[in-house]
């Protein structure tokens, strides 16, 4: 995992609140209430069921909650606001470090950020954290801001089709205040961000509404920087994104065709690799990496192209291939943009690329290019 994608996010969550404020979404009492957004990947089929969220204070005492609406969904490019009203601390003013997101509904998101703002202070979480310590992501081309960097979208679910891990998200808000000292010391040690059960936990069953996450013991102290006193307080546990004894096998029989072996530092996740295999994305944006989604472990999603790069990947198989060009020859085989079919190569016969892979048969019924 790049450690890049730390620094880009840390940037962009400075600049995060300017998708928020052109919401137009406003807490009727902004001292006492709680204001939630949530923005799914621009990406196929990343808008979903509408979850539930929960926030608690500095001391893990419940702020309120809000319920999914089991008829709610949050479009592909979309974003929603909620409020949360005080109604479980007894209409007490709180700062809501902690959240939990959590699936009711079975239309999976990806999600590509949220904000969190109440009693003064405000907060941005990117998919890019999601996909830095090891989470079930697929590029989007949602960037924050005034940067041009696309951001990741990470996946949740709530039945597990298609091979998706998490239920639920649960997040410390204070420790994604994107200073340059925590930065560096994420950074140094990616343990303090990513094996820190109280600061991100991607969530497994048996997550529901009214889970309790896990608090740090003591709340966590800042220098000037924004660096931790105590960098290594609430490291407890073995795996990235998802918490140890996590269930790495889930998947979904009726889609077993595309099931492939994962190998995420380690675990076996048996799941699905291509979501949507009579779709193909087409991207045009330097940020994106077809080569990449097709390589990494934890990446989900439709076939994928990257211009730029001239490069395919086939994600029934995990394996890549070279567009088609004038430097493309007769016996190379290659995927050609015009037709989105391969080419150069014998029908019936099993002619590869490297490491003696067959040439896949493609066919779409629908596309998009970014």
């Amino acid at each position: 995992m790049s450690i890049n994608t730390i620094i880009n996010a840390a940037t962009l969550a400075i600049t995060a609140w300017s998708i928020a404020d052109s919401l137009g979404h406003k807490p009727e009492d902004p001292d006492k209430q709680v204001s939630v957004s949530l923005f799914t990947g621009i990406a196929p089929n990343a808008g979903g069921s509408v979850p539930h969220l929960a926030v608690w204070d500095e001391g893990g005492n419940r702020i309120g909650q809000y319920k999914g609406d089991a008829n709610g969904h949050i479009d592909d490019n979309g974003s929603k606001s909620f409020t949360i009203s005080p109604t479980q601390n007894g209409g007490h003013q709180a700062t809501p470090e902690y959240l939990l997101v959590v699936m009711q509904e079975t239309d999976a998101i990806c999600l590509s950020g949220l904000a969190v703002s109440g009693n003064g202070h405000q907060w941005t979480w990117t998919g890019d954290m999601g996909y830095t310590c090891g989470a079930q992501w697929y590029p989007s081309k949602r960037t924050i801001g005034t940067s041009n960097i696309p951001i990741k979208c990470v996946w949740m679910d709530s039945d597990h089709s298609n091979g998706i891990i998490a239920k639920g998200l649960s997040l410390h808000m204070p420790s994604f205040a994107g200073d340059q000292g925590l930065v560096d010391q994420y950074k140094e040690d990616q343990r303090r961000l990513c094996q820190n059960s109280a600061r991100m936990t991607f969530q497994p069953e048996p997550v529901v509404p009214d889970s309790i996450p896990r608090f740090f013991k003591h709340a966590p102290e800042y220098d000037d920087t924004g660096a931790l006193k105590k960098p290594n307080e609430g490291i407890d546990r073995g795996t990235r994104a998802y918490p140890d004894g996590t269930n790495f096998h889930i998947h979904d029989t009726k889609k077993r065709r595309h099931a492939r072996d994962m190998d995420p530092h380690g675990f076996n996740v048996t799941g699905v690799k291509n979501i949507m295999p009579g779709h193909v994305v087409i991207s045009n944006l330097d940020g994106h990496s077809a080569k990449e989604v097709c390589e990494h472990p934890n990446s989900l999603g439709p076939d994928f192209v990257n211009k730029s790069e001239g490069i395919f990947c086939d994600m029934d198989t995990g394996k890549w291939w070279p567009l088609c060009d004038e430097k493309t020859g007769t016996d190379e085989a290659c995927f050609d943009l015009d037709t989105k079919t391969m080419k150069n190569y014998k029908p019936g016969s099993v002619q590869t690329r490297n490491e003696g892979h067959p040439v896949p048969q493609k066919e779409y019924n629908s596309h998009e290019e970014w």
